[in-house]
């Protein structure tokens, strides 16, 4: 049974009792698994959820041709399996460990019933919901409307924000994300990638500091600004084609 203290850490638990949180550590385990590991796959069935505790997975769609996506990356405290658990359908991606990691894993049926009794853990549920759909029209824009600069950089950006620092006029990236893995999430060839990273640290968009990488925010800002705006733009003149 797993410890009602390591429970209470778990933001999706904390609208829990005490009662609760100990109904939920009888119906909980810890599972583990090593570095690259597959946790589950694409097509899957789903009868449980599993929230990070400790380590770092990828969340990723594979090709027919064996060619590998990468949605997210995530890192404690998400939670993944959502969709399947609530759906009872099966799995709508392929998950694996990029460092030893540690889950919670909750089963479905005790879920649910918390889920039924408490409707502040169905908010998170949703928020989390409508902030991966929010992710996935971003993607589609980022690849749609910006060269492989701009890909790049929105990438990392999106990467700060999920587990970077602040460190004056920089956002601090730590680790420092491989090129093979940038360029599975944003569709271009490590090579590509490559190249454009080091294109983008010599004219001082990015610079590579112990263990990671630094982007210089008002550089990127400036960078990335004529493409917002054709965005938003484009965004405001489709509004007005739909206006009756």
């Amino acid at each position: 049974m797993l410890g009602n203290d390591v429970l209470r850490t778990v933001p999706l638990l904390s609208a829990l009792s005490a009662a609760e949180i100990d109904l939920v550590a009888k119906s909980s385990r810890r599972l583990r698994y090593p570095k690259k590991s597959i946790v589950f796959q694409e097509g899957d069935l789903g009868d449980f959820l599993l929230v990070i505790l400790h380590g770092r997975v990828k969340v990723m769609l594979l090709g027919e041709g064996g060619q590998e996506t990468i949605v997210a990356v995530l890192e404690p405290p998400a939670f993944l399996g959502e969709v399947a658990l609530l759906d009872e359908g099966p799995r709508s991606a392929t998950v694996m460990t990029l460092e030893k990691t540690e889950f919670l894993q909750i089963m479905r049926a005790p879920f649910l019933a918390l889920v039924k009794g408490h409707p502040a853990i169905a908010v998170k549920i949703v928020g989390h919901l409508a902030g991966e759909l929010r992710h996935a029209n971003e993607q589609i824009r980022t690849l749609s409307m910006f060269d492989a600069y701009g890909r790049i950089i929105r990438c990392l950006l999106g990467i700060a924000r999920q587990r970077g620092q602040i460190d004056g006029a920089h956002l601090l990236i730590r680790p420092r994300p491989s090129f093979q893995e940038l360029a599975r999430m944003i569709g271009c060839s490590r090579e590509t990638v490559s190249r454009a990273v080091k294109t983008l640290q010599h004219t001082g968009y990015v610079s590579a500091v112990e263990g990671g990488l630094a982007l210089e925010a008002r550089a990127i800002r400036r960078y990335l600004e004529p493409a917002l705006q054709n965005i938003s733009s484009t965004s405001d003149n489709s509004h007005a084609s739909r206006t009756p």
